[in-house]
């Protein structure tokens, strides 16, 4: 069953030492062949308005076939019929229909017809004379119609009837709620294009030809090829798929469908809590009992955990950046930047901005330095790089300096007297680069999101959790509760919760002579744990990419972040993928790819 029908509405660095290498190499798991990027979907619109049959006849080699689609889906008629400075007789609009059909099954290319979307003649009326038309509107639609299903009779290829569809949900009408643009629902007399609604609907129908066809299961490239219905006229994102176009709306449902396994709580973890401390209990004993409260409860945990771990400094809210070097790649640019991060600490870290970039979502990146994630390092980390060529801006941050004398961390004011626990002032420097992404014109400062990969893992899971601007985070096997026997998830050791001054202990698993120090034994003792710091994400979307040392049965303390959006009245923000190893794969980067396309982009 997909999950359409659970919830429908609702992306070695050669410059290193070799001591660099073995180091990054031992913290963070085996190396790994790099594998073949992980197929995905491709959904592109090649709509055109004012088009009619011959426009799309003189394009398609240019605009479709040099694709190379798997499918094609085409929609075209409404001008042939409707357009005064387009009109086609049948006859023309038969025979150019069938050249389109050729041009396709000559290039093997599976098609699939559209027919069209019903008009609503009064609005028409406010624009045309109807006099001018041989035959009602109406009739020439339903004539055009009459042939799209005899040229799929003929040609053995599927119709997706939407004109019924639209009947079938008493549209056209006079109101607002009419699913064809009129005067009441966008101000003007179109009649003929469909409203954001109308372009779901037609999704939705697409969506179920893909499921019922059994297509769903395959990653294809699709291209939508018609008029100004595909191009999605009026609407937000109109030529493309963003926005409010129906391809836009599809590729939402498409990827939710690949998404929605990993936001199902599965049924042997429901309502199972485990030993946790509750976090909807106020410290005086009190019980969260609705929105009003969490928000109250909310604002005790965070200073809880700040007053324990070190009040941040003041955020840098208004950060400058040099441009050390630029370099233009394919789809984006790549700019090597440095800015102060910490109060007096400066940082270098690479900005990758898609050519035309506008008011684009953006994703941090952090790990040990900032060249892995734009692919200049250990395989299926490059996150900022992937994200980049999927339209996101990028900015790719580490701790270079640290990791290369083994300290790891950032410790304020210096390393010898730190007053704020490092993983903590490490997702205080994340919080000054969402201000530097946020000041950005190419950047929707609503749509931010940070992720990282183990070290890196909690450095964004702590980030987003102190952070709440961050709008969404993917959290890569960072290890998301306390376990005292499992070495990489080492929140004892001084850069992340056991800062203490140096010397430190012998780095390891503590054991009675070599004792875990600093906050990381109190928290212990206290009984707090990290779920305290999940439930600070909700409602915002977050998605925990398991390994070895994050396994299925973490749901148990995400349980908690459930209860957290139950109170906002949300669902689907809690997600889980699984995979055996530590590493990361080309398919769990897909997953966190696709995580971040369907809650950043629009």
């Amino acid at each position: 069953m997909h999950f359409k029908y659970l919830f429908l509405f609702g992306f070695l660095l050669a410059s290193f030492s070799l001591t660099l290498a073995r180091t990054v190499f031992l913290k963070d798991s085996t190396l790994l062949e790099a594998k073949a990027p992980a197929p995905t979907w491709s959904i592109i619109n090649k709509g055109a308005g004012n088009n009619n049959s011959l426009d799309l006849l003189a394009r398609i080699d240019r605009d479709v076939i040099s694709e190379n689609p798997d499918m094609v889906f085409i929609m075209v008629g409404i001008h042939d019929m409707i357009n005064l400075h387009k009109f086609l007789d049948y006859g023309t609009y038969r025979k150019a229909y069938q050249k389109i059909i050729n041009k396709l099954e000559q290039a093997g290319i599976e098609t699939v017809l559209l027919n069209l979307t019903p008009v609503d003649t009064n609005a028409i009326s406010n624009r045309y004379e109807l006099d001018f038309f041989d035959s009602p509107p109406l009739v020439k639609i339903r004539k055009a119609n009459e042939i799209i299903a005899e040229l799929a009779r003929e040609n053995g290829l599927k119709v997706i009837d939407l004109h019924q569809e639209f009947i079938k949900r008493k549209s056209p009408n006079p109101g607002k709620g009419s699913l064809i643009m009129n005067v009441a629902n966008s101000g003007k007399p179109d009649g003929v294009h469909p409203t954001s609604k109308g372009n779901q609907i037609i999704a939705e129908k697409v969506f179920e030809f893909l499921v019922t066809s059994n297509k769903i299961s395959q990653k294809k490239k699709l291209v939508f090829f018609g008029d100004s219905i595909i191009y999605g006229q009026g609407m937000e994102g109109s030529g493309t798929s963003e926005g409010q176009t129906f391809p836009a709306y599809l590729k939402k449902m498409i990827q939710w469908d690949e998404l929605a396994p990993y936001f199902s709580l599965p049924y042997e973890y429901e309502d199972v809590e485990g030993d946790f401390s509750d976090p909807f209990v106020f410290e005086d004993g009190t019980v969260v009992s609705d929105l009003a409260d969490w928000r109250e409860r909310r604002k005790e945990i965070l200073k809880k955990w700040h007053m324990l771990m070190g009040e941040w400094p003041e955020l840098i809210t208004a950060p400058t950046f040099e441009v050390l070097h630029t370099v233009e790649e394919e789809g984006f640019v790549q700019k090597k930047i440095r800015f102060e991060w910490v109060p007096g600490q400066m940082t270098e870290g690479y900005l990758l901005v898609p050519y035309g970039a506008k008011n684009k979502p953006a994703v941090v990146t952090v790990y040990y330095e900032p060249e892995t994630a734009i692919g200049k390092g250990l395989p299926d980390r490059d996150f900022a790089l992937q994200l980049a060529k999927r339209g996101f801006v990028t900015l790719s941050l580490g701790t270079t300096q640290t990791t290369e004398n083994e300290t790891y961390s950032l410790y304020y004011p210096h390393i010898d007297s730190a007053t704020v626990q490092p993983l903590s002032m490490l997702a205080y420097a994340a919080a000054n680069a969402w201000q530097l992404l946020a000041g950005l014109p190419e950047v929707n400062a609503d749509k931010i999101g940070i992720t990282g990969h183990s070290y890196g893992g909690k450095w964004a899971m702590f980030a987003s959790c102190l952070f709440e601007k961050y709008a969404a985070a993917a959290w890569s096997d960072p290890g998301i509760v306390f376990e005292k026997d499992k070495p990489n998830i080492n929140y004892w050791e001084p850069w992340y919760l056991g800062y203490h001054p140096p010397p430190w202990r012998e780095r390891g698993l503590p054991t009675e002579k070599n004792p875990a120090m600093g906050l990381y034994p109190e928290l212990l003792e206290k009984k707090m744990d990290l779920h305290e710091l999940h439930v600070l994400m909700a409602p915002r979307p977050f998605l925990v990419s398991g390994g070895a040392e994050d396994p299925q049965d973490r749901w148990v303390p995400l349980n908690y972040s459930l209860r957290a959006n139950e109170l906002f009245g949300v669902k689907n923000r809690v997600g889980m993928s699984n995979r055996e190893t530590h590493a990361p794969n080309p398919e769990s980067n897909e997953i966190i790819y696709s995580f971040f396309e369907y809650y950043l982009s629009p």
